[in-house]
């Protein structure tokens, strides 16, 4: 009697086990039916081999991806008789002067180096370009406007390589050629109109 007590039990507990495993068999069909539907999708339509089907596809779905344009170039300093600009060599300003304005470029110098192999010279002479173009009205420059000076504070004489005025108009240009004596080193060139600095240009000279 005893033992037919004791059987019933270990049946009972036999079958729990059994129904806690249903739902754990139940959530791994669920996936393996999920799997299978995709991989049926796929088989029924496969990939385009048109890669311009597959490019407007994309910006369909996506909308089209806007190209970065190129960055705008520095814009050119404006300068006056009350605000100069310091600028490097070679780079433009454009002058506001009273009745006029004129984009202005001083270049240079064009070292004079000897051509041979040798002993290394201490100074040079240099030669500077001025150009004045886009002029609104006639503006004339003269050497006198312009002085130089070395990274030592030491004022560098210069000479006119050509006529000693020019004069720019609507629609021409004009040059104005100067030259200098420098040494290695840092050195500047100033334009002053009525008087008034109105740009500084900063370059190096380098002998070696």
């Amino acid at each position: 009697m005893n033992a037919a007590r004791n059987a019933a039990p270990r049946r009972a507990d036999r079958s729990r086990p059994g129904l806690r495993r249903a739902p754990s068999l139940l959530r791994l069909a669920l996936p393996t039916c999920a799997a299978l539907a995709l991989l049926a999708g796929c088989a029924d339509h496969p990939p385009s081999t048109d890669g311009n089907g597959d490019a407007a596809s994309t910006v369909h779905k996506l909308g089209a991806v806007p190209i970065p344009s190129r960055p705008a170039g520095q814009a050119t300093p404006t300068a006056d008789e009350h605000h100069l600009q310091l600028v490097a060599m070679g780079a433009p300003i454009r002058a506001q002067l009273p009745g006029v304005t004129a984009l202005v470029v001083a270049s240079g110098p064009v070292e004079d180096l000897p051509s041979a192999g040798g002993k290394v010279p201490d100074q040079t002479k240099g030669t500077i370009t001025i150009t004045v173009s886009q002029a609104t009205a006639p503006l004339t420059v003269k050497a006198d406007d312009f002085s130089s000076r070395d990274e030592q504070g030491k004022d560098v004489a210069l000479s006119p390589a050509g006529p000693t005025t020019v004069t720019a108009t609507t629609g021409k240009s004009a040059n104005l050629v100067l030259s200098g004596t420098y040494h290695s080193g840092a050195a500047q060139l100033t334009w002053r109109h009525d008087g008034k600095v109105v740009a500084i240009w900063d370059f190096n000279i380098e002998l070696d």
